[in-house]
């Protein structure tokens, strides 16, 4: 059971983290749109680069969340197949 709290622990955390990266890329679209509006051609590259950076990071907790459900499934068939056995 500790590894499946310790995956369960971790998938909350990185659903934490994805929706904090979530906030952060709405404030950088908002700040892209105002630089946009004012015609700021330096900061609009930086900016883009950061949200796709942010995306990147995203793609990469949520393959990790993919990682840690599977491995929890795994568990969870083995935790069935060792109860099945007993039963028998």
């Amino acid at each position: 059971m500790t590894v499946s709290n310790a995956l369960f622990n971790e998938a909350q955390a990185i659903k934490d983290t994805n929706s904090a990266l979530e906030d952060i890329q709405e404030t950088l679209a908002l700040s892209l749109v105002d630089s946009l509006k004012d015609g700021d051609h330096i900061t609009t590259p930086t900016v883009i680069n950061m949200l796709k950076d942010l995306e990147d990071m995203q793609l990469k907790y949520y393959d990790r969340l993919e990682d840690n459900e599977k491995t929890q499934g795994a568990l969870d068939n083995q935790e069935q197949s060792g109860d099945e056995e007993k039963a028998e």
